[in-house]
């Protein structure tokens, strides 16, 4: 299944945590004049709501053996220096020259986010008040702002084969610092700081999305010119999944030590040991090695288990300072997926396994909660799993509360079947239980068991009424292009979302994709898919942030193509996008009516140039760049004051049913209609 923003797991440091069984304790002494490890995760993602999981857990294990570490979230350390006052004065120079709409957009965006930047950047870094914008708003405008700045930015590129990133990747590293974008150039100043502020014996790069790929390999090549003597590893799940084909590539082996194919943690302790002397190199797990020799490796499997990991240690990470309106961090109950069949999921066809699943113990997970809260003063936790186990959640979250804590949490499972029973579903609200994030596949029970997904569609609405009872919110990832899903399947399953549309929101849509490691690669015939034999990816560029998911191309026997069934889930989702929109964008039905509004000082006017012609005087245009919302209002049922500032004003029934829908979308505040202009006599 897939979670929030379509998130991969956010389990194993370098990986998932295997069959491990190593004694947790202080090994070697630390190092007194730098860091033992210097531990990044490179931009670019959307995992920008709380601090992924790699670098805690791996910080948290290497510190407890006896070393030292220090952990920097290059990705959201780059979107704070991307709010940047002079690159956004930079782009909003184009607001009254513009000749398209969407340049116009682009220069109002920089002009908001320029004219807030201050109450921006402080709710953003330090979450102080924003008593403007209002945290919300703070946080949306300020991604806005982020994703502006890198739009031309080679950090931001999605890549169609790995040749053609490997060069760019090359190219990027030889070229002159102050010849690179703003963004690239950041990142490199980051870099440098960190390097120089740890003096590390070791880096390690921890890659869990596709779209930090290129980002990482750049940043290993900028270290190995700047200190060629620093050994450098890459692990995560992109580096699970894809080792073969980076291990080929001219980028990784100039630049790349070793590629870490497992879990993260017993490997680079082990390494450590290694590189101060303690260790031969055969006693390092799951790692393999480059050299202009080859490739050798992986030696054997980690032995540590997951019930001998501790607590996340999130000391050295700004964890006040994410892309969310609230505070919030994360933790597992598990390791894998305890289901694991769907065919489509990489991560969950591994826990296939035999021993590759793992669960922690009810009092295991209460402790973690209870360090976590301690440690951070945050009470508020998102369980990241693959798919939880809601009974073994329900009985730790018990534990928590009966040591005196009070914590809200959020979740990633199925529909399950044990909440159709309400009283279960209530039990969980009043743990704390606030949210949950569910893949949603569609309600055709052939289509739902030919993916193995171990759910029964006929469960679904009973499920949703409790779980809206209950008050606990549910955020859907939609997946559509579904093997050989027929129209009639996928109106079925739009309606099913139609109809249930205030008992959920809409967090992702992709189309599925053939993933490395999953049973759909494996044995493709099986599942009526002829995969394509070219080396270019697939993706979902037209849907996801920088792509989402990247895999093989594929075609379905018997099945539509790809864009057809790309055409029929946008058109899905413009039926849905109400649910989508959040509590935020809710339309009261029947909207109000009102007869004047006060756009927010955010809000801007195109110019008249950019309007759309039409009968009856046409209309003019206005841009919120915090719901990214341009609007566009007949002039003939309302007018709009000289003053910049000024209100809207209705001249008809409709201009005041308009009003009301832009008053519910949070573009403005109502307010008193001014008096009708008076005719001087002559």
């Amino acid at each position: 299944m897939r979670g929030s923003r379509d998130l991969p797991p956010l389990v194993g440091p370098f990986g998932e945590f295997q069959d491990f069984a190593h004694p947790v304790g202080p090994t070697v002494r630390t190092r007194t004049d730098g860091m033992d490890l210097l531990l990044l995760f490179p931009p670019l993602t959307e995992a920008t709501l709380f601090p992924y999981l790699s670098l805690p857990y791996l910080t948290g294990h290497v510190r407890r053996s006896g070393y030292s570490a220090h952990q920097v979230d290059l990705s959201i350390e780059l979107v704070h220096r991307l709010l940047d006052g002079p690159t956004l004065a930079h782009e909003a120079r184009a607001l009254d020259e513009a000749r398209s709409l969407p340049t116009w957009y682009r220069a109002a965006v920089a002009d908001a986010s320029l004219r807030h930047l201050d109450e921006m950047r402080d709710f953003v870094l330090t979450k102080n008040p924003a008593p403007r914008l209002g945290p919300v708003r703070a946080v949306r405008l300020a991604r806005q702002a982020a994703q502006l700045t890198l739009r031309a930015s080679p950090l931001s590129r999605v890549w169609d084969d790995y040749d053609s990133l490997d060069e760019a990747v090359l190219r990027l590293s030889r070229s002159r610092i102050g010849s690179l974008d703003f963004a690239t150039r950041s990142l490199h100043g980051l870099l440098t700081e960190a390097l120089d502020a740890s003096a590390p014996r070791a880096v390690g790069i921890s890659v869990a999305f596709f779209s930090q790929l290129a980002p990482a390999l750049l940043i290993a090549q900028w270290i190995r010119r700047r200190h060629p003597g620093i050994p450098v590893c890459l692990g995560g799940q992109q580096v699970m999944l894809r080792h073969a084909e980076l291990a080929a590539l001219t980028s990784v082996r100039t630049a790349v030590d070793a590629l870490c194919v497992t879990a993260g943690e017993e490997p680079l302790e082990r390494w450590l040991a290694h590189l101060a002397g303690n260790a031969p190199l055969s006693d390092v797990p799951g790692m393999r090695w480059l050299s202009p020799e080859g490739v050798k490796g992986p030696g054997r499997p980690p032995t540590l288990r997951f019930k001998d990991v501790g607590a996340p240690d999130y000391d050295g990470l700004k964890v006040h300072s994410y892309l969310n309106d609230t505070v919030v961090l994360s933790m597992v109950s598990c390791v894998g997926c305890y289901w694991g069949r769907c065919v489509f999921c990489s991560y969950g066809n591994r826990s296939l396994e035999r021993g590759a699943y793992q669960q922690a113990s009810p009092a295991q997970l209460a402790d973690t909660v209870r360090r976590i809260v301690e440690s951070t003063g945050i009470d508020f936790v998102t369980v990241v799993d693959e798919n939880t186990n809601l009974r073994l959640l329900a009985r730790a979250m018990r534990l928590v509360r009966e040591s005196g804590l009070r914590v809200r949490f959020n979740t990633r499972n199925r529909l399950e079947p044990i909440l159709l029973d309400p009283a279960f579903c209530k039990e969980l609200a009043a743990l704390g239980c606030e949210g949950m994030a569910v893949g949603y596949e569609g309600v055709s029970q052939r289509l739902l068991d030919k993916l193995d997904k171990g759910v029964r569609a006929e469960n679904f609405q009973t499920v949703l009424d409790n779980l809206s009872a209950a008050g606990i919110q549910v955020n859907l990832s939609v997946m559509g292009g579904l093997l050989d899903e027929t129209d009639e399947e996928a109106e079925e399953s739009l309606r099913f979302l139609e109809r249930n549309r205030d008992k959920f929101a809409v967090d992702a849509f992709e189309l599925m994709v053939a993933e490395p490691g999953t049973l759909l690669v494996a044995d493709p015939q099986r599942f009526g898919v002829v995969l394509d034999r070219s080396d270019a990816f697939a993706d979902n560029r037209e849907l996801n942030y920088l792509g989402g998911r990247v895999g093989r191309r594929h075609t379905v026997v018997g099945g539509p193509g790809r864009p057809d069934t790309l055409t029929r889930l946008k058109h899905g989702m413009r039926r849905i996008s109400a649910a989508a929109a959040g509590p935020v964008a809710a339309v009261p039905r029947p909207p109000a009516r009102h007869g004047a509004l006060r756009p927010h000082p955010w809000i801007r006017r195109a110019p008249e140039r950019l309007a759309p012609p039409g009968p009856d005087g046409g209309s003019f245009l206005l841009a919120d760049p915090v719901r990214e919302q341009v609007y566009a209002l007949p002039k003939n049922h309302v007018t709009r004051s000289a003053a910049p500032d000024g209100p809207l004003t209705a001249t008809s029934e409709r201009g005041r049913s308009l009003l009301g829908r832009l008053a519910a979308a949070d573009a403005g505040l109502v307010c008193d209609a001014p008096p009708p202009a008076v005719r001087p006599s002559r």
